[in-house]
């Protein structure tokens, strides 16, 4: 069964008041561009189902037969969809109107992204603040505490409803923090839900004024991994090294839930960041937590530390306990943090963690995992890594299918090899990792 949709096109969150007719013709074309993959996009934004997706091609089966029109009314610009499947729809006929306030932001930007006048390697920051600048976040005042939270997308109901317990805790000490996740579902959407519940019982939009719940998205990942429906202030980012300088240089601080090869890819982000001398100094808590009896971070740092050693310590706290002592820890911190301004100008993120590492096979092979280099090299190597399995499982298994039973070499020394390679394969045991049409890693080791 199939219906037609209207779907406004909200100026406010694009332009301004009204679409002029340059805005019109580079939003046709836009649309009209299959490098953007908007109908993928737009239907994934429009899927009630977004628990049920974890592979952006059950997208593109879904809405094989939606086509996309601009349909002027009465002054305003809607999205015709025509063909659009009516299980995808809440009532079979509409849209939730979160969904609608998503799909301009993504047009923002996606289609309207910001001119970049500033070119070259010293630039990355001063671009990545421009595009968080065009959507509007920082312009909201002054905020309290701004925390980012990384975790799994398919995590199991135990840790789910730990993250939403942790969510409801820590707005409940702190009525006026803010919290900025991936915006999926799992541990994406949790802190929204627990924040939700003691933002009521606290009055905090009466007493601080609104409280946004932030997601940080990527353009390759957002069919597979849609904002769930919480979210208030989305954004989309060409590269997930934008999306993940963007998510630390917009929060105070930062934590971290059990999650799949794509949490583990965020991590060592942070440590190497938090590893530059350049940053010492600099205060930013890096928090990994667990519910007690949870092993996933003990698990995790012996891996690090068969990789590293001692060099990473003190860069992360490991919280294993309750949700209501681990939000009692921070209020008592954040007493002492100032939390006036928003985006964190001070620190220095070095060019291999800004560069985009382009997946492919030979790009794959090309990894060093060796011994012999620092830890700083070897953390961004092995953040590659995980981007590559993140990419090939998430963002374009297509890729993976094509190269059918071959798979990259990865070279290096051999005990990081094998605790990556055992690390890696827990986690798709775990149900953590979306499993290939052939069931096979995305590499091979020797």
């Amino acid at each position: 069964m199939q219906t037609e949709l209207k779907i406004p096109i909200l100026p406010r969150r694009i332009v301004s008041q009204q679409f002029s007719d340059a805005d019109i013709e580079r939003l046709a074309q836009g649309l009209a561009d299959p490098g953007n993959r908007m109908t993928e996009i737009i239907g994934a934004l429009i899927n009630v189902h977004k628990n049920d997706v974890c592979d952006a091609r059950e997208i593109r089966v879904k809405f094989k037969d939606m086509e996309i029109e601009l349909a002027p009314v009465n002054g305003s610009i809607n999205l015709l969809c025509s063909r659009v499947p009516r299980d995808c729809l809440y009532d079979g006929r509409n849209v939730i109107w979160q969904s609608v306030e998503h799909i301009s932001a993504v047009i923002r930007d996606i289609l309207f992204a910001p001119r970049y006048t500033c070119a070259g390697d010293d630039c990355r920051s001063t671009n990545i603040k421009k595009f968080v600048e065009h959507s509007g976040l920082m312009y909201r005042g002054e905020r309290g505490l701004v925390m980012f939270t990384w975790g799994g997308h398919q995590v199991p109901l135990d840790e789910y409803n730990f993250a939403k317990e942790l969510g409801y805790w820590t707005a409940l000490f702190m009525p006026d923090m803010e919290n900025i996740t991936g915006c999926g579902v799992g541990v994406m959407k949790a802190p929204f839900k627990g924040a939700q519940v003691a933002y009521g019982k606290q009055n905090s939009f009466e007493r601080f004024g609104h409280r946004d719940f932030i997601g940080f998205s990527e353009k390759k990942i957002l069919a597979a991994e849609a904002p769930n429906e919480l979210v208030t202030q989305l954004l989309t980012f060409p590269t997930i090294e934008e999306r993940m300088e963007a998510f630390i240089r917009a929060s105070h601080r930062g934590k971290v839930h059990p999650g799949g090869a794509g949490t583990v890819e965020e991590i060592l982000t942070m440590l190497a960041l938090l590893s530059m001398p350049d940053n010492k100094g600099i205060p930013y808590e890096f928090d990994l937590v667990e519910q007690g009896g949870g092993v996933y971070f003990k698990e995790l740092v012996e891996y690090l530390n068969t990789c590293f050693g001692d060099s990473l310590d003190g860069l992360y706290n490991v919280h294993v306990g309750t949700a209501r002592s681990y939000a009692n820890y921070v209020a008592y911190q954040t007493r002492h943090l100032n939390t006036r301004y928003l985006w964190n100008d001070d620190l220095v993120f070095e060019s291999r963690i800004q560069e985009p590492f382009e997946v492919t096979f030979d790009s794959m092979e090309g990894l060093d995992l060796s011994r012999d280099q620092e830890p700083f090299s070897l953390l961004i190597n092995l953040r590659r890594f995980f981007s590559g399995v993140v990419h090939l499982t998430v963002k374009d298994p297509d890729m993976l299918d094509s190269w059918g039973d071959d798979r990259p070499l990865i070279k290096g020394d051999k005990n990081i090899l094998a605790a990556t390679d055992q690390l890696v394969r827990k986690l798709a045991k775990q149900g953590r990792i979306h499993p290939s049409k052939s069931n096979k890693p995305a590499y091979r080791i020797e």
